[in-house]
């Protein structure tokens, strides 16, 4: 697993973690385990990639303890696969944002300003082919996750794509 499956996994794991640790802490009628939930949470929200196992280790532990709550009305449910990224995308794409550099932030703002804009002109011309509209939707997505995750390169290819398409179907 590359360092971006790493950050992902660890991503989900703090998002999930976060859920179940807070949970247990204010469902869980012993005192002592609700403190631990906490103090888990807590490390749990300062671990980075490199501590992925530690962080499989605490989400385990707190699944644990949230399973002997399972009875309780507001035991939190496993979200469906696309509400789970959805969250966990958001969750890196804050917690990556606040370790970029000041360069970094303002080359994502204008590749983001680029994106928004092209999708914006591709959508507002009339009789545009239905595939010509599936496409800069998949594109601007495609760029925008890879803003989210860091990837500049495919970033940058698929805002220039989209570009291409805009340059292809809107007339001046």
């Amino acid at each position: 697993m590359g360092r971006l499956g790493r950050a992902w996994r660890v991503a989900e794991l703090r998002q999930r973690g976060g859920v179940l640790a807070s949970f247990v802490a204010a469902c869980c009628d012993d005192d002592g385990r609700a403190r631990a939930a906490r103090d888990l949470g807590a490390r749990l929200a300062a671990y980075g990639p490199a501590d992925r196992w530690e962080a499989e280790d605490a989400v385990a532990t707190l699944e644990r303890w949230a399973g002997d709550l399972e009875d309780h009305p507001y035991h939190p449910g496993v979200p469906r696969p696309d509400e789970s990224d959805r969250q966990i995308r958001d969750h890196y794409k804050d917690v990556q944002r606040d370790r970029l550099t000041t360069a970094a932030r303002n080359w994502r703002s204008g590749t983001r300003l680029s994106l928004d804009v092209d999708l914006s002109q591709l959508c507002r011309v009339r009789g545009l082919d239905p595939r010509v509209r599936e496409d800069a939707y998949y594109l601007y997505g495609r760029g925008t996750m890879a803003l989210d995750l860091g990837d500049q390169a495919t970033a940058a290819r698929e805002a220039a794509r989209l570009q291409e398409l805009r340059d292809a179907h809107v007339w001046g």
